[in-house]
């Protein structure tokens, strides 16, 4: 008996990147403890906890994407997630005072992008809209508290993004009228 082989050959690229991949997260998780070690030992600014968070964005970004929503928008808005994460803490935890005015004008930026991959491929990337209008949910909310909190002339970018936040809901609800509502009650269950 004689077995014949039917997948095709494993291409040697594909197994030299895996084989970087596997190495690369190995460094990957020596290189956390080691950080947390230094900064424990030499003291000062928490940096590790930058450090970590940044090796965990390029582990999720990079090393672990993920398999059931990997779409142009949902690593788009993953990726805006991940960088305002990171420059909240290096305001936080390192260089206080600017992440006020830097991480609305990246959300805003991302939240633009994300528009322009739903508009300019509308039939492929409206059944990938759950994560634009997350984006847009959080973009007002985050708005709406930064207004409501801080004076006008300290808050411009928060107000910037929830006009973009805005625009980006109503744009969608315009373009795709009734196919909006449906996707509404698809992706959130609502009725």
């Amino acid at each position: 008996m004689e077995i014949e082989i039917i997948y095709p050959p494993v291409d040697k690229r594909y197994l030299r990147r895996i084989g970087w991949q596997r190495i690369v997260k190995w460094v990957c998780l020596a290189a956390a403890p080691v950080c947390l070690f230094v900064n424990l030992c030499t003291g000062g600014k928490a940096w590790s906890v930058v450090v970590l968070a940044a090796l965990y964005t390029f582990w999720t970004l990079a090393l672990s994407p993920d398999m059931v929503e990997y779409n142009r928008i949902s690593q788009l808005v993953r990726t805006v997630a991940c960088c305002c994460l990171l420059l909240w803490l290096i305001d936080l935890l390192l260089v206080p005072g600017w992440a006020g005015t830097v991480v609305p004008i990246v959300c805003c930026s991302g939240l633009l992008a994300a528009e322009v991959l739903l508009f300019t491929d509308l039939e492929r990337q409206k059944q990938n809209m759950r994560p634009l209008l997350l984006l847009i949910v959080l973009a007002i909310a985050g708005a709406g508290i930064a207004l409501s909190v801080g004076s006008l002339a300290r808050t411009w970018p928060w107000l910037a993004l929830g006009v973009v936040g805005l625009a980006s809901l109503i744009a969608c609800a315009a373009v795709l009228r009734r196919d909006f509502l449906r996707e509404l009650q698809r992706r959130f269950h609502t009725k």
